[in-house]
C-alpha cells in the first residue's frame, strides 16, 4: 500500500482491508448495489472471487453500474431486496453497504440475504453511524444526511437518519451468524483506493467545501417538489444553516462499522425466526443527531 494520509493511516481501514483479503468471495451478491461502489471495492480487496450479482430497485443506478463493469463478471438486476428471486443457498458471499437506513423493512431484507447465502458463506455489511467520537466535519456530514433524509421522506421515499452504532450492532448480532467480527473505523476501506484521499484529509479545503455546497444546492432545488409551504420553509432554512456549517467546519465521511460473519447451520432456524430476531435489533434504532 502506498503512503497514506495521516488520518487514514491511523484508522482501522487497513485492518478492514486485511480481513476482507482473507475471504474467498466465490459467487457474490451485492444487495442495494446502486452504481456498484461496494462491488468495485470488493474486487480490489477480496482474496479471490468468481462473479458478482448486483441488485437494486433503481434503474438509474444500475445503468451507471452497467457502464462501470462492462466486460467484467458482473450481472446487474432490477429487483426488490425484500423478495430476492434466487433459490436458497445460492451465493458464497452476500453483502450490502450504506443501505440499512434506506430499507423500509430491515428484518425482511436481512432474512432474504441470509436465505440465499450458502451455509458457511460470508455475510458482509458496512454502514456508517452517527454516535461515538466524531469530528466536527463528520458531524456536518451526519446533519446533512439527516436533512437529505427529511427531503426524501417528505417525497415518499424510504430514507432514515443515520443509525447509531448501538442500533447497527443490535441488528447484526441478532442474525444467526458465527465467527462474527465487528470492526469500527473513522475511514471506510474504500478510502484506501480513492484518488482523492489526500485532498479529503483536509475537510476544510476549498474543493471539499465546494463539493458539499453543490450537494446542498441540489437538495435545495428539490424542495419545490416537497408538499406543504411550512415544510419547504423549514427545510430551506436548514439547508442555508448547513451551508454555513460546511464553510466553518468542512465535511467528512462519518465513522463506519464493518460486520463480517458466516452463516450458521442450526436445526429449525428459518426465515421467520431471523425476522423476529432482526426486529429486536431494529427497536434499538435511535437515528439521533449529534
Amino acid at each position: 500500500m502506498e503512503n497514506l494520509p495521516k488520518g487514514l493511516a491511523a484508522s482501522a481501514a487497513v485492518k478492514m482491508q486485511a480481513k476482507l483479503e482473507s475471504i474467498s468471495g466465490g459467487k457474490v451478491l451485492d444487495v442495494a448495489t446502486e452504481s456498484g461502489g461496494f462491488i468495485d471495492t470488493l474486487m480490489k480487496v477480496l482474496k479471490d472471487y468468481d462473479s458478482f450479482v448486483g441488485i437494486d430497485l433503481s434503474k438509474k443506478g444500475l445503468d451507471s453500474a452497467e457502464k462501470r463493469f462492462r466486460g467484467q463478471p458482473v450481472k446487474l438486476m432490477e429487483m426488490n431486496a425484500e423478495s430476492l428471486d434466487f433459490s436458497d443457498d445460492s451465493f458464497d458471499t452476500v453483502c450490502m453497504a450504506y443501505s440499512l437506513h434506506h430499507l423500509e423493512r430491515i428484518s425482511k431484507v436481512l432474512a432474504e440475504m441470509h436465505r440465499v447465502l450458502k451455509p458457511g458463506g460470508s455475510l458482509i455489511i458496512q454502514e456508517e453511524f452517527c454516535d461515538g467520537k466524531q469530528t466536527e466535519a463528520q458531524k456536518t456530514n451526519i446533519l446533512q444526511h439527516a436533512w437529505d433524509a427529511q427531503i426524501d421522506s417528505s417525497m415518499g421515499e424510504t430514507h432514515k437518519t443515520t443509525f447509531t452504532k448501538y442500533a447497527i450492532k443490535g441488528i447484526i448480532r441478532n442474525l444467526p451468524l458465527e465467527r462474527l467480527e465487528l470492526l469500527e473505523s473513522t475511514h471506510p476501506v474504500e478510502c484506501l483506493f480513492c484518488e482523492k484521499k489526500f485532498r479529503c484529509e483536509n475537510p476544510e479545503s476549498k474543493e471539499e467545501i465546494d463539493r458539499s455546497l453543490k450537494e446542498i444546492g441540489d437538495g435545495l432545488k428539490r424542495l419545490k417538489e416537497v408538499a406543504g409551504p411550512e415544510a419547504r420553509i423549514r427545510l430551506q432554512k436548514m439547508g442555508e444553516e448547513l451551508k454555513e456549517r460546511n464553510r466553518k467546519f468542512g465535511n467528512a465521511h462519518p465513522s463506519v462499522l464493518l460486520a463480517i460473519g458466516r452463516k450458521v447451520i442450526r436445526p429449525h432456524m428459518h426465515s421467520a425466526c431471523i425476522s423476529v430476531c432482526s426486529k429486536k435489533g431494529e427497536r434499538g434504532i435511535v437515528g439521533s443527531l449529534i
